[in-house]
């Protein structure tokens, strides 16, 4: 398959590699979401599949998230862009990223953005500043 340049075909590389990693992650989610309603498990057990249920589903924003770079980078890469309240965008990733109840306070105010990619960055900047 002929590239365009050296940059396109990085940023493709990229993007199938996201795609062929997905379905042995898929493997792994279905059957960790699945033992449990087949096996027996004790606390323990359930424990560690919370666990590999929580890496893969962090492995899927990973994924998600250099697929988007991939696909940003390569020219294709095109925003659909809805009207959004920022105090509900914030809520939402606060949500993200909070294992409890977080309480985001402040006015929002209406922007244009692809909502979803916009909640995935605040999340990620929310991760960031309750980690360092």
């Amino acid at each position: 398959m002929p590239f365009a340049s050296e940059d396109t075909a990085f940023a493709r590389l990229v993007s199938l590699a996201c795609h062929d990693l997905r379905t042995p992650l898929a493997t792994v989610t279905g059957f960790v979401r699945t033992l449990p309603r087949l096996l027996e498990t004790d606390e323990r057990s359930q424990r560690y599949l919370a666990l590999i249920d929580a890496g893969a589903t962090q492995l899927g924003d990973l994924l998600e998230d250099l697929s988007l770079a991939a696909r940003i980078e390569g020219g294709r890469y095109e925003a659909l862009l809805v009207p959004a309240d920022t105090l509900v965008l914030a809520r939402a990733a606060a949500e993200r990223v909070a294992d409890g109840e977080v309480a985001v306070q402040g006015s929002g105010a209406e922007v244009a953005v692809e909502k979803e990619t916009a909640v995935r960055a605040l999340g990620h900047l929310a991760r960031c500043a309750l980690r360092h």
